[in-house]
């Protein structure tokens, strides 16, 4: 459940919540990174662009508004512009993790 005007993400299955690194690996953990890039009105210096393997995958980007940072948990934003999935991970050793991804 992505809740723009609060900025936060919630993951949910069934009635009961998840962790957000469960709920992240069950819906974007076959993404694929292209990268980073300078982050421009982001919660980080950089973001990270993940790119949907399939059309199928694109999909779920459907589930969050496009264009505006969302809060998944205290060291990781989330963003999407309708094509890619965007990580802003404010914790430097979760930024290397997520860049060191394969």
């Amino acid at each position: 459940m992505a809740c723009t005007g609060c900025g936060e993400v919630l993951w949910l299955s069934g009635p009961d919540l998840l962790d957000p690194d469960v709920g992240m690996a069950r819906l974007f953990g076959e993404f694929d990174l292209l990268g980073s890039i300078e982050a421009v009105a982001a919660p980080s210096r950089r973001v990270l662009v993940y790119e949907p393997p399939s059309r199928r995958a694109r999909g779920r980007l459907a589930a969050f508004p496009a264009h505006h940072w969302l809060q998944v948990s205290p060291a990781l934003w989330l963003a999407t512009d309708g094509e890619r999935l965007l990580l802003a991970p404010t914790d430097p050793l979760l930024a290397e993790n997520l860049s060191n991804r394969r």
